[in-house]
């Protein structure tokens, strides 16, 4: 933190008064010459004379102030309160004159003023004000600057207090309401142990396939759809999570790129307590952390944006081990995702969240579908899984007598 005194972050110059005045001393010097009068002239020279002496005052008197600033908490999320404390701390031997504060935010778009009444010897300061948070993004706060100036306030001497911090603040995601899994609570433990997957959870619905276990057929689905339909479930001993984001810009209007961030912080902030976590984006970039450890991804979510690829998938795709889960949040998928998404969905469970209004219907078997576009996510996403939960554990069709 540099201290008040230190000679390279001082500066001097007129304040708006002290400009003003030397506008007006040339003035009258002008008009002294042309109407001949030696009272301009004389009032020129003493207004001269004012600006000459407070420059020597504001100059020469030293001001042993420091300040500091803390930010509470250092990672935001959009929504929540942000607060800066701000600390000024005479440590000189007289009284330090008034002073004004001033602490840049979001690159000096915005500020903070602020004025410091006198302080006495060995005594400090304190004041605060609040962070907006009303957009995910990464932010400059500071330099947090200082400024002294003569009794007459004609010049002003400015020195930098506090440097510049950059603070984050995280898309807006939902832990206390997060998405809650297809098979909760105890009720779902009975019926899992009870069908003999004390082990599994039920997350989605698939086509039969040969030496699929026939216990695992879902009749009311099979029914309905003319196709055996067998209940995919997952290990929870090796589960793990991958969300992937599509940032191609064709696939988004303005807000509806913002819900699918805020679904992915949803989802991770969620599955990252208790699982792996994997989320990457359609242009590439991969982000992994330790089981509880989510903070990189919200990192890296509070910046991303949209971009000009074509593709779903980055390069392959993601390499997902059976077992765990895919969710593909996009704004509108179009006709062409359709082969890509049940290419998925043939590898993994897959869950497609969409965000943005409604889209041609594209088919994917075996995919759970939440539309986000227009009801928060965690509603969407729990009314979604409520209504396959409901789906899944119904008793088959009675067979009609003949």
């Amino acid at each position: 933190m540099p201290a008040a005194g230190d000679p390279p972050t001082r500066r001097s110059g007129l304040s708006r008064r002290g400009w003003s005045l030397l506008g007006a001393t040339f003035g009258l010097v002008v008009a002294g010459r042309l109407l001949g009068v030696v009272e301009l002239a004389v009032l020129a020279v003493a207004a001269g004379a004012l600006l000459v002496l407070a420059a020597l005052w504001a100059g020469t008197r030293r001001t042993d102030v420091e300040a500091s600033r803390r930010l509470h908490p250092r990672r935001l999320q959009v929504g929540t309160d942000g607060r800066v404390d701000l600390t000024v701390a005479n440590r000189g031997r007289r009284s330090s004159p008034v002073l004004g504060a001033v602490d840049l935010f979001d690159e000096g778009r915005r500020a903070v003023r602020l004025l410091v009444p006198p302080l006495a010897p060995g005594t400090e300061g304190h004041a605060a004000y609040r962070l907006p948070t009303a957009r995910r993004g990464r932010y400059r706060i500071g330099p947090l600057t200082l400024s002294a100036g003569d009794p007459f306030g004609l010049v002003r001497r400015v020195w930098t207090a506090a440097p510049a911090e950059v603070v984050l603040v995280h898309p807006g995601s939902t832990p206390s309401s997060r998405p809650r899994g297809p098979r909760s609570g105890l009720a779902g433990e009975q019926r899992r142990r009870a069908r003999g997957y004390d082990d599994e959870e039920f997350l989605t619905l698939r086509e039969y396939e040969v030496g699929d276990d026939l216990r695992r057929v879902h009749w009311r689905s099979t029914a309905r759809t003319g196709d055996l339909m067998i209940r995919q479930h997952e290990t929870r001993g090796r589960s793990r999570t991958t969300v992937l984001l599509d940032t191609r810009a064709a696939a988004h209007d303005p807000g509806s790129f913002e819900r699918a961030v805020e679904a992915t912080a949803s989802v991770a902030v969620a599955a990252g307590r208790s699982r792996r976590l994997e989320v990457l984006t359609s242009a590439g970039t991969v982000l992994a952390g330790p089981i509880g450890h989510v903070t990189p991804v919200l990192d890296h979510l509070a910046t991303v944006e949209t971009g000009d690829h074509d593709g779903l998938l980055p390069g392959p795709g993601p390499d997902h081990p059976a077992g765990g889960t895919l969710v593909v949040v996009t704004g509108r998928p179009t006709p062409d995702d359709g082969a890509v998404l049940a290419g998925l969905a043939s590898r993994t469970l897959l869950l497609l969240v969409t965000t943005g209004a409604p889209a041609p219907e594209v088919a994917v078997p075996g995919t759970l579908r939440v539309d986000a576009s227009s009801a928060p996510f965690p509603d969407a996403w729990n009314h979604a899984l409520s209504r396959w939960r409901t789906a899944a554990s119904s008793p088959p069709p009675s067979p009609s007598r003949a």
